[in-house]
């Protein structure tokens, strides 16, 4: 079953601009460079102007205190990576780690030695160990015979201690997010809701009308 399974849902081939394609490696290759491209600045450089940290000085204000920086940047604790992991699902899919939340039961003490690790060697030494951000990505279609890349929606498992650092990342920002972002912005931020902003555009439309 698993075997026709997979037989089934693999992309056999794609429509293209040039055409439809079938070899594997063709496929691949589509695939690798619609995803890649519209991420990749061909002048990295070319928007930079002047000292950056000036402008950055200048023109955005500090929202943020020096003990709330220190709160956020400084290296989790025991209890603190044990409570992110284990609020974690524990039955999301595996990252190419293989680690989940119900295997890291009964193994919280040496993989808080590995996150303490990886913590302060992305945030202390400034580089991320080899495949840690690595990821499993499949696409799902969006429509039943699915036959262009853009009807496929990318589904990612990250490693699972990737997951942790995040998590320990947006408890922490929690504490000041809805001080730091701007009140116009309604989504992704606690206490707010984006439907709000359908209410809004709704009365603004009703009161044209009036002067």
């Amino acid at each position: 079953m698993v075997k026709n399974r997979n037989n089934s849902s693999g992309i056999h081939k794609l429509q293209t601009d040039n055409g439809v394609i079938e070899d594997p490696k063709l496929i691949e290759d589509h695939i690798l460079d619609f995803y890649k491209n519209p991420y990749v600045d061909s002048n990295p450089n070319a928007h930079i102007t002047g000292n950056m940290e000036d402008l950055i000085g200048t023109y955005i204000p500090t929202m943020v205190s020096s003990g709330e920086n220190i709160m956020l940047i400084k290296c989790p604790d025991y209890l603190e990576i044990k409570n992110v992991a284990f609020n974690l699902n524990g039955n999301s899919a595996l990252g190419p780690d293989s680690f989940g939340r119900v295997i890291l039961s009964f193994m919280i003490g040496d993989y808080w030695d590995k996150c303490l690790q990886c913590y302060s060697t992305i945030f202390f030494k400034k580089w991320i160990l080899p495949k840690m951000n690595s990821n499993v990505v499949s696409l799902i279609p969006k429509i039943q015979g699915a036959d262009s890349i853009k009807d496929f929606r990318p589904i990612v498992a990250a490693n699972f201690k990737l997951k942790i650092i995040s998590k320990i990342l947006v408890d922490r920002l929690d504490m000041v997010a809805s001080r730091i972002i701007s009140l116009n912005q309604y989504g992704f931020v606690q206490c707010r809701q984006i439907h709000d902003c359908i209410g809004i555009a709704s009365k603004a439309i009703n009161m044209l009308s009036k002067r």
